[in-house]
């Protein structure tokens, strides 16, 4: 006979599985016909960008482009350091047996190390060590019991627990094309030498079956301005967009993530010197949720009837929180700049920084390096230094994070550096961002059938001996009885601690 159950659905994500993936990218840049050949390379930086993604029997293709800025000295007596902004295509495999579907997945991508040389004077040699980060995150429909009708016969254990329900997830894209102009006291572009990119002061908010997304793409210049001077200037490109979603109550919660998947930006001469044109694709993973604290059954069994079911044992994330903290580093550095030189442009690179869970602590050591790009006053050559920076802190974890799983990663970086002479001062703020997930286990109970048993083959009267691991609840399952019996019969004050060794006496 079928047991008849009140149930509840819930849309829950599995623990997500973050992976890293490094791959080496090789690829020649040409130096154009109409720019003069390269004598010396001073600085080449590149941003790998994920164009496309397939998946296909466990593997990943992965469609892609390296934005290159290259800034070189060239034969050319006139104007001697010039700069090379260009994109070269890239496709590149990942092996993923664990990956179903492309909507499951978040994939990163990051440039952790360039090795660069100069064969002649129209080509340069680049290999790229490029990092895939990876989040596979699958959703699972998970049905549990609330309770079961009156009149069944069952003896159940509930427990409580807060969910983040899942409502919609949903994949868009921001691309647009803008012109943007420098400031009125910006020298004019002669040349763009090095461009980078980052998002930043995202919000949202919600109106009817929509959510509005809007945030600043900040983008950084080097450039040669009038009179060969060398510019560094910073301009924001304000971007939004409107996403229609399903279910928005006043319940709803959001987690969006945001990635730039492409992004050109180049002079626009047609306008005037001082106007950029800015390329770019955003793309914004939406989690659209909502938070329930749920009672239900984790366990149950008949003390006069034999259950069986089908069970499908998840585990799952119950709920997630970000903490963020903060590591600041102050350091002085002496007699580092050559005399009659300015610093005209600097960057912390974190690839070298490991954060990891190691003795209860959150651990984050490694080297950054903080790069230089160096002017003589005098002759207006450029030359680049980097600077090793040690970095080594400790997290203690919260009591609270102990059933947790723990991902850790650098999020954001404030860098300011003041050159006074030959000394340089450098103020260093790192993010550090701390996901935690929420783990349970969670069964999913469906097609329960009774059938009868014969009581006479269990005794009615047994001593058992507590073992590691048992509950008064699991004693009570294993004989057919009721836990109030056990404790009764026990004389037990306190039934959720019992001994290992610990004698119960159990009466049918």
């Amino acid at each position: 006979m079928n047991i008849s159950t009140n149930n509840m659905k819930l849309n829950l994500n599995k623990s997500k599985i973050v992976e890293k993936d490094e791959r080496w990218i090789e690829q020649d840049i040409i130096v154009p016909d109409n720019m003069p050949d390269a004598i010396k390379i001073i600085n080449i930086s590149a941003t790998p960008y994920i164009n496309d993604i397939e998946v296909n029997n466990g593997r990943i293709k992965i469609v892609g482009k390296m934005n290159y800025s290259v800034i070189y000295r060239a034969n050319d007596e006139d104007m001697n350091i010039r700069g090379l902004n260009v994109s070269y295509p890239y496709t590149t495999n990942l092996e993923k047996n664990n990956i179903k579907n492309k909507e499951d997945i978040i994939i990163k991508s990051r440039l952790k190390n360039i090795i660069y040389s100069l064969p002649n004077e129209r080509k340069i040699a680049i290999k790229n060590e490029v990092s895939f980060d990876t989040k596979i995150i699958e959703s699972v429909n998970v049905d549990i019991i609330k309770d079961f009708p009156s009149g069944q016969d069952i003896e159940y254990n509930k427990c409580k627990n807060c969910f983040n329900n899942i409502k919609q997830k949903k994949r868009s894209m921001i691309t647009s094309s803008e012109d943007v102009m420098l400031g009125k006291e910006s020298p004019a572009v002669y040349e763009m030498l090095k461009t980078k990119c980052k998002i930043k002061d995202t919000e949202y908010k919600e109106s009817y079956n929509k959510i509005m997304l809007k945030g600043i793409l900040e983008i950084c210049i080097l450039y040669l301005g009038e009179g060969k001077n060398i510019c560094n200037e910073r301009v924001d490109v304000p971007f939004s967009s409107m996403v229609e979603l399903d279910n928005i109550s006043d319940k709803s919660q959001f987690n969006i993530d945001y990635i730039i998947r492409d992004l050109n930006v180049r002079l626009n001469p047609d306008i005037d010197q001082k106007t950029l044109n800015v390329d770019y694709k955003i793309e914004n993973n939406i989690t659209l949720f909502e938070k329930e604290e749920v009672e239900y059954i984790d366990d149950f069994y008949s003390k006069t009837r034999d259950l069986k079911y089908d069970i499908k044992d998840v585990n799952i994330t119950a709920s997630e929180s970000d903490i963020e903290k903060e590591i600041n580093i102050t350091e002085s550095i002496s007699d580092i700049i050559p005399e009659n030189s300015k610093v005209i442009e600097y960057t912390l690179d974190t690839n070298g920084i490991i954060p990891m869970l190691e003795d209860n602590n959150i651990k984050v050591n490694g080297i950054a390096k903080l790069n230089l790009i160096i002017q003589n006053k005098d002759t207006n050559e450029l030359e680049s230094k980097t600077i090793d920076i040690m970095v080594d802190q400790n997290f203690p974890i919260d009591s609270a994070w102990q059933n947790s799983n723990v991902h850790i990663k650098v999020e954001d970086v404030k860098l300011n550096v003041i050159q006074n002479g030959t000394s340089i001062d450098i103020k260093i703020t790192i993010s550090v961002k701390i996901n935690l997930e929420n783990i349970l286990s969670i069964n999913s109970v469906e097609n329960i059938e009774d059938a009868p048993i014969n009581l006479k083959d269990i005794s009615s009267i047994n001593i058992y001996i507590v073992k590691p691991g048992d509950s008064i609840w699991k004693i009570a399952k294993k004989y057919k009885t009721s836990t109030e019996n056990i404790i009764k019969i026990n004389k037990l004050e306190n039934p959720d601690v019992i001994d290992v060794g610990q004698k119960i006496l159990i009466i049918r």
